[in-house]
């Protein structure tokens, strides 16, 4: 059976979150501030939960890929994705240093160095496989 949705499909439902994320952690900044820190944070702990999510489909589509090109292709979006969050975090943080979540870039962070480790990982078993054999190397 094949999947309803593809991978990048998927990480274009995760987008809107981290788009609200910084629309509301600019609004830390204005008039009633305690009330949008608390609406920031209830959006940190959504935007923990996509990336969570996200990264677990990204795990099981990358196990039932038919090829390492698609092992790949996976794993790049993932940490594109991640990349997004870091930097919508990095800006939040620059602008607006009170609405901060350092827990939530730590988090995206480690997801983005692993989805990184196994798109370098796919590509280098890609790579092995068109490599020639040395002549001589096995009995003939």
């Amino acid at each position: 059976m094949k999947a309803l949705l593809s991978f990048s499909e998927i990480l274009k439902v995760g987008e809107p979150q981290i788009a609200e994320m910084e629309r509301l952690g600019r609004q830390c900044a204005g008039a009633d501030a305690a009330e949008a820190h608390a609406a920031f944070q209830r959006q940190v702990l959504r935007v923990e939960g996509v990336v969570k999510q996200t990264y677990g489909v990204a795990a099981t589509s990358a196990r039932k890929a038919d090829d390492l090109g698609e092992v790949a292709e996976i794993w790049n979006g993932m940490s594109r994705f991640c990349q997004n969050a870091l930097q919508t975090l990095t800006a939040l943080t620059d602008r607006y240093p009170d609405c901060v979540a350092p827990g939530l870039y730590d988090l995206v962070l480690d997801y983005k160095l692993a989805a990184d480790q196994r798109n370098r990982s796919a590509l280098e078993e890609l790579a092995c496989q068109t490599i020639d054999l040395p002549r001589g190397l096995l009995p003939e």
